[in-house]
């Protein structure tokens, strides 16, 4: 279940630095969202990250599916986290009314918000990666 630990802690190291890029840039960061959700095309970073993350997901699945037992937090990590990542990914990616909302948010303050709403998710996972 290292794997899955891994992935955990990849996902508050991830939650992490975007929230304190959110914070730092403020309503500079909208362009970066816009970049990445609602752009032409998806810049590398985005899709290394993109394939990065999945490239773990998929080793620390196959971990989870090949251990002889599963914690609650593995089940979590693994099976309802992803699912709602991907249906919020969906929403956002293939819904010109989603993308219309993420590239409509604007202002220092709205962004430091969603930053420090966001924030609140890294001891989530910390804890997910212990009990994991």
């Amino acid at each position: 279940m290292m794997l899955v630990k891994a992935f955990a802690a990849l996902l508050a190291v991830a939650v992490l630095a975007t929230s304190v890029l959110m914070y730092v840039m403020g309503g500079r960061f909208q362009a970066v969202e816009a970049r990445a959700y609602a752009g032409a095309r998806r810049p590398w970073w985005f899709v290394a990250a993109l394939v990065a993350y999945a490239a773990l997901y998929l080793a620390a699945l196959t971990a989870f599916v090949l251990a002889p037992e599963r914690s609650w937090a593995a089940w979590a990590l693994i099976v309802v986290i992803p699912v709602a990542a991907a249906l919020k990914g969906a929403l956002v990616l293939f819904n010109r009314k989603g993308q219309a909302v993420v590239t409509s948010i604007e202002g220092d303050a709205a962004w430091r918000r969603i930053a420090l709403s966001r924030a609140v998710l890294v001891p989530l996972f910390v804890v997910l990666a212990f009990y994991a």
